[in-house]
């Protein structure tokens, strides 16, 4: 029965297929399926809470973009583009725009007739079961998943919600993809209405509860499964799902099934092995290395890395395995984070600090650090959209660490200082500090319990807040940041690599005083694989100004045509990106300056406000741009809030500048006008290195302007 059962199955999906003309996921070509992880990217737009206009305009914008002038994109993609368009109209109708949200649906319709009905039958067969789906790429997948839990909920009567429902918890089980399980079990225990796909939902559950570490709690809920799983006989449309699942839990002879199971056990050295097996047994993927990541986090949890010699075999695994491609399966930076905490208690019990200073800048190429100073496929940049998914791949790729005596060779005179915020536990912080001195490859580490009077100052002098800070917390925190450069190297030159919490502070402000220069990177390891920028007798600068709001914007484009008129500089000036686009290729510049309105929003939907509209920083990515970049737009530099993806400052470096500067938060246009207007004369007249010329500008404002203009920061090699 069960034979005859799957053979009529097959035959009426590929009869299904046939009549639709569906693509597999597994058949699309590179080009395709570079657009449907395309279209997940913008689903992740529709993911903020709150979700802002800015970003919801991004969507539409980047459709019409990229998909408009292409004649016929594939039918896959058409679904997935009309699936997400109408999420995104139900999104401009909470917001009130009925115009926007009734153009979306108009355009959903002309890229996918049918309704929602047709579109389920279409991708529930574009991910048959038959299909691995777990040896594709994670976003693939997640737009099919996320595609079918919108359709499912605004399909027709004819549509059984359980069954597909059940097939989208599958894929995303199969795949490690927790988000869409979740989604697909809250659905599933609504929809369901048979005793099989009640037991679904408890098994789901019990993986979900697992993956969220409540042990216990999970073992219950797979106990239940199958106590309910026994009782499901073939008459159940649910009955082939629950066997295979129940057989699974049975049998648990996969290297998967028994690395869980040993974890579950607390026999961290079972799990380790079990997962290093799993990942053998996978194809190159980002399921294979998150499997590493696994067994490394295993060898962590049981305290089976004695050594800096144990770590960095560790860190040797994992760059093996393509580690970062395993950002859009799991947690990576939470693993990174417990190996810089494990060097870090090895060094307190006498073994080396190198592996600290190591670890601290592999948390950094994580961040974004990796993306810079590799090659760029320019074919990869023709849009937006392409170019922001190019983008998250220059973020997966796998780099190795750097060592200290690398650093202090490659970056010689310099003091290289890591920052890590990291919590033990509620209520409890411990601030690590590596320092690098200049001519000395043995750093130092300072790891402080952060205290209430710590914290207070540190959060005063986070983002905007800062410039408001009362002197003695801006003295406390350069105090913990700062205490191991040397307090008689007056002219130091500073290169911070602070991590997420902290990168948006006042560096200017916090620098030692007798600092000549202060800049920050994501990782050493990027600022040594940037060329630095070439010292040119006149340079030649090139920018695009919005000088009918913007007072900043003005002083600076009269502070350039006046050092043009003096000879120093030669000038151009643009008003759109299309014309800023062709002057670039036309002829070598050695400065861009940016010069606009930037909105708040986040990563990639992030918007800087051109006199001929909004773009996004992927635009970035299509330019031929010069070393530097000067980037006058509110939150240009501000570190994105999610892993995959990045700050208009990141895409200039990315494109292939070497140094960035970029506001960290709102900064008063008028001020920061000011001091670029100084920075420039500085630099651009009198020879003084960008990074020192920024510096000295700050450092000459009035002490009562010099905490709002500390939001504009250097970035990059100095």
């Amino acid at each position: 029965m069960g034979t005859w059962r799957s053979r009529f199955e097959s035959l009426v999906v590929t009869a299904v297929r046939r009549h639709l003309e569906v693509d597999l996921v597994t058949d699309l070509e590179a080009v395709d399926a570079t657009d449907v992880r395309a279209v997940t990217r913008l689903y992740q737009v529709l993911d903020r809470r709150p979700v802002y206009s800015a970003g919801l305009d991004h969507v539409v914008q980047t459709v019409d973009q990229h998909y408009a002038a292409r004649a016929s994109p594939k039918p896959l993609t058409r679904r997935l583009l009309a699936s997400l368009l109408h999420e995104t109209g139900g999104h401009f109708e909470e917001l009130g725009r009925a115009q926007e949200a009734a153009q979306c649906r108009r355009i959903a319709a002309e890229l996918a007739p049918g309704g929602p009905d047709r579109t389920i039958l279409y991708l529930v067969s574009a991910i048959s079961s038959q299909q691995q789906l777990y040896v594709l790429g994670s976003l693939t997948v997640d737009a099919v998943l996320r595609a079918l839990l919108h359709e499912v909920g605004r399909s027709g009567r004819r549509i059984r919600r359980a069954r597909i429902l059940g097939v989208v918890a599958y894929a995303a089980h199969s795949t490690g993809n927790v988000e869409r399980l979740r989604g697909a079990v809250e659905a599933l225990s609504v929809a369901a209405d048979t005793p099989g796909y009640r037991a679904l939902v408890t098994y789901y559950r019990s993986r979900l509860l697992i993956a969220g570490s409540r042990i216990e709690e999970g073992l219950a809920a797979e106990r239940e499964f199958t106590r309910a799983a026994a009782g499901i006989g073939p008459k159940d449309h649910a009955h082939q799902l629950v066997a295979h699942l129940l057989e699974s839990t049975a049998s648990r002879s996969g290297a998967m099934a028994r690395a869980s199971e040993a974890a579950l056990r607390g026999d961290h050295v079972g799990a380790s092995g079990w997962y290093g097996q799993s990942a053998e047994e996978l194809p190159a993927s980002p399921l294979r290395s998150a499997m590493r990541l696994f067994a490394e986090a295993a060898r962590v949890n049981g305290g089976l890395l004695p050594s800096a010699t144990a770590l960095r075999e560790s860190l040797a695994r994992l760059c093996a395995d393509d580690l970062f491609a395993a950002r859009t399966v799991t947690d990576v930076e939470l693993l990174l984070t417990a190996l810089l905490m494990r060097a870090v208690d090895l060094h307190e019990a006498g073994h080396e600090a190198e592996i600290v200073a190591e670890l601290a800048d592999f948390l950094g190429e994580f961040r974004g650090g990796t993306a810079v100073g590799r090659p760029q496929d320019s074919g990869a940049y023709d849009t937006d959209a392409r170019a922001d998914m190019t983008l998250v791949d220059f973020l997966a790729r796998t780099t190795a660490p750097v060592t200290p005596a690398e650093i202090v060779q490659g970056l010689p005179g310099r003091h290289v200082v890591w920052v890590n915020v990291t919590g033990a536990q509620v209520g409890e912080h411990y601030l690590t500090v590596v320092t690098l001195r200049p001519s000395h490859p043995v750093p130092l580490v300072r790891r402080t319990h952060v205290s209430a009077a710590d914290g207070k100052a540190l959060a005063q002098c986070v983002g905007e807040d800062s410039e408001d800070a009362p002197a003695e917390a801006v003295r406390r925190v350069s105090g913990l940041f700062f205490a191991d450069v040397d307090p008689d190297a007056t002219g130091a030159r500073i290169l911070v690599v602070p991590d997420s919490v902290t990168w948006a502070m006042p560096w200017n402000e916090l620098a030692p005083p007798g600092a000549a220069e202060l800049t920050i990177s994501m990782s050493a390891g990027a600022a040594l694989r940037t060329r630095p920028a070439p010292a040119v007798v006149v340079p030649r600068v090139i920018g695009i100004f919005d000088e009918v709001e913007l007072e900043g914007s003005r002083l600076e484009a009269r502070a350039l045509e006046q050092l043009a008129a003096q000879g120093h500089i030669r000038f151009t000036r643009v008003h759109s990106l299309a014309e800023l686009h062709g002057a670039l290729e036309a002829a070598p510049y050695d400065i861009l300056t940016v010069s606009v309105h930037g909105t708040q929003s986040d990563g990639f939907e992030y918007r800087m406000l051109l006199p001929d509209g909004p773009s996004s920083p992927a635009a970035l990515l299509r330019l031929g741009l010069p070393r530097v970049v000067v980037l006058g737009c509110c939150w240009s530099a501000k570190s994105t809030e999610r892993a995959d993806t990045t700050a208009a400052a990141l895409s200039c470096l990315v494109a292939g500048a070497s140094q960035v500067v970029g506001g960290l938060w709102a900064i008063d246009d008028e001020l920061a006008g000011r001091l670029l207007a100084d920075t420039y004369d500085r630099h651009l007249r009198r020879g003084v290195p960008l990074p020192q010329a920024l510096r000295q500008a700050h450092l000459a404002l009035p002490p009562d302007l010099r905490p709002g203009a500390a939001g504009l920061a250097f970035i990059g090699r100095g």
